[in-house]
């Protein structure tokens, strides 16, 4: 009995006695860690002080980011020796984004679909309204867009777009998205594909810096004698890299407008499940 008491938590809760998963069956490629956070399990209760804090803090946020996008371009050389100085300007896009990704988790976590909806359609427009103004970097402007494509995917489902699971909120499996949010979404999306192509085919774009590899970066007398072979390699890799961000554009938003397009297919027709 004694035994029984120390192994309840706070909360009626009782801690799991299964052992931990094999480390192979974690690292397994098979098992691929899901791009989505577990949301809480209930929404927050309209009207409630959670919600209000809620809200405020992510709309203090995205204020924030405003601000360093509206000053992007203009730090002062006191800035540029201190990164870190509060509303600093964005100097690119990456930088936005690693900003932008903690608070869209946040949002997701919330589990609450009306407030899904109104923030992420903000930050999905902010993120489109961004993309001109700086030169194109792939790799964060892809998660990014990857994210908020199975979110929203999911919401216009009303279960993950990854687990199936039902959305809390949305357990009878319908989507919480009115018409005029559908349509609002579909413009944003189309809109953010177009501009996907154009940062894309700019020649001023930046070069995806993570992908140079450390061997390049030793000081050797062999690094000066570049030999046709490397300059072969290297164009390989420029292909290869090349033809990976091709796809990524073609994937922008493919989950969500597979569902748009049921989802305003079913409204034209007047028709509801």
């Amino acid at each position: 009995m004694a035994s029984s008491s120390r192994e309840q938590e706070a909360g009626g809760f009782l801690r799991s006695s299964l052992p931990s998963p094999p480390a192979s069956s974690v690292s397994s490629p098979s098992a691929a860690r899901p791009i989505l956070l577990q949301p809480r399990s209930r929404p927050l209760r309209s009207g409630s002080s959670k919600e209000s804090d809620f809200i405020n803090h992510v709309e203090r946020k995205l204020l924030a980011i405003s601000r360093r996008y509206e000053n992007r371009f203009s730090a002062t050389l006191s800035e540029e020796a201190n990164p870190d100085v509060e509303g600093r300007g964005y100097t690119n896009i990456g930088e936005e984004v690693q900003d932008l990704d903690p608070v869209v988790d946040l949002i997701w976590i919330s589990g609450t679909p009306s407030l899904q909806i109104a923030f992420l359609l903000t930050i999905a427009l902010t993120v489109m309204t961004s993309l001109p103004s700086f030169p194109f970097m792939p790799r964060p402007t892809f998660q990014l867009l990857q994210k908020l494509d199975l979110m929203f995917a999911s919401l216009l489902k009303g279960a993950s777009a990854e687990t199936g699971e039902p959305l809390p909120g949305s357990e009878t499996g319908r989507s919480k998205l009115s018409t005029t949010e559908k349509v609002r979404m579909r413009g944003i999306v189309e809109s953010t594909r177009i501009a996907v192509v154009e940062a894309a085919g700019k020649d001023e774009s930046l070069p995806d810096v993570s992908t140079v590899t450390q061997s390049r970066m030793t000081d050797t007398e062999d690094d000066f004698n570049v030999t046709t072979e490397d300059e072969d390699m290297d164009v390989v890799e420029d292909e290869n890299s090349h033809r990976r961000w091709e796809m990524d554009i073609a994937r922008v938003y493919e989950k969500t407008i597979m569902e748009l397009g049921m989802a305003l297919d079913v409204a034209d027709s007047g028709w509801a499940p």
